[in-house]
């Protein structure tokens, strides 16, 4: 695309985007553009995703209710329908807000790796999915999952099914995404650690992205030296609550983003923060 036209282009995007946050409240614009809010809910992860034609993905609920409050914020008060909810692992700051919205929205489709978990919380989970009537997809690298309006999630891991197996350590089955819509590529890790960031590598998986969600709220267990060269992202974002007792995000995973120029977004310095993109160019805004 010649220069004058490309920064035409930008131009446009950027007045959509001021449009679309000066409508922040109200989701399902179908404005042609895709947005992604990963929501401030305190020590967990919670995205959720609005294709262009106003499909809605929930990736992960946080560990309390608050989740609520914020769909509350990007749907429209009177949307009580979910297209579908993601849990990316089993663990509590990751499932528990998911059980209210099971309860106050219809989902339609329910994605979960379906491993075998011991927590009260997880117990719980289990029980609201049982009572949803949703469609249930069990994530295995090479599903892929159509939006029709241009938005792909590609299933990267696991790499088989780990139904009904017990697995100490949940990160190891966690489910990884990555989200397409035109040139954009958004890699969405929940808590992958180097475990599988070394598995995806050496089965010579495409990681290439233009954004990524950091895995483990920036712990020093993910975001490899090797993982990075492999993504080569622009924009980093880690989900992470203020003053968390786990001292995420550690400062080895952000000395190791900044030696490689990464644009790093947080939750618990920025807020909510949230990407809009028309396929082509994307742009990043926060709440503080």
């Amino acid at each position: 695309m010649p220069k004058q036209l490309k920064l035409i282009h930008f131009v446009i995007l950027l007045c959509l985007f001021v449009f679309a946050s000066s409508t922040y409240s109200v989701a399902s614009q179908k404005d042609g553009l895709l947005k992604i809010h990963f929501f401030d809910i305190g020590q967990g992860d919670s995205i959720f995703i609005e294709t262009p034609s106003g499909y809605q993905i929930l990736i992960d609920g946080g560990p309390d209710n608050k989740v609520l409050s914020a769909i509350g914020s990007v749907m429209p008060f009177y949307d009580r329908d979910i297209d579908m909810v993601v849990a990316s692992h089993p663990h509590s700051d990751h499932i528990t807000g998911l059980m209210g919205v099971l309860d106050r929205y219809r989902v339609e489709n329910i994605v979960e790796a379906k491993e075998s978990y011991d927590s009260p919380q997880f117990l719980a989970w289990q029980e609201a999915v049982a009572g949803e009537s949703a469609k249930e997809t069990e994530p295995v690298i090479g599903k892929q999952i159509n939006f029709d309006d241009g938005v792909v999630l590609y299933l990267l891991h696991p790499f088989q099914s780990v139904a009904g197996t017990e697995e100490s350590n949940p990160h190891n089955d966690v489910v990884v995404m990555m989200l397409w819509y035109g040139s954009l590529r958004v890699l969405l890790t929940g808590d992958m650690e180097a475990r599988v960031e070394n598995k995806l590598i050496l089965a010579g998986v495409d990681l290439d992205a233009d954004v990524l969600k950091v895995a483990h709220h920036g712990s020093k267990t993910s975001t490899t030296e090797d993982f990075l060269n492999k993504v080569t992202p622009q924009v980093g974002i880690i989900q992470v609550g203020a003053e968390n007792k786990y001292g995420h995000p550690s400062a080895e995973v952000l000395e190791r983003l900044g030696n490689y120029d990464i644009k790093v977004y947080r939750n618990d310095l920025n807020g909510d923060i949230k990407l809009i993109s028309d396929g082509t160019d994307y742009l990043i805004s926060s709440e503080k």
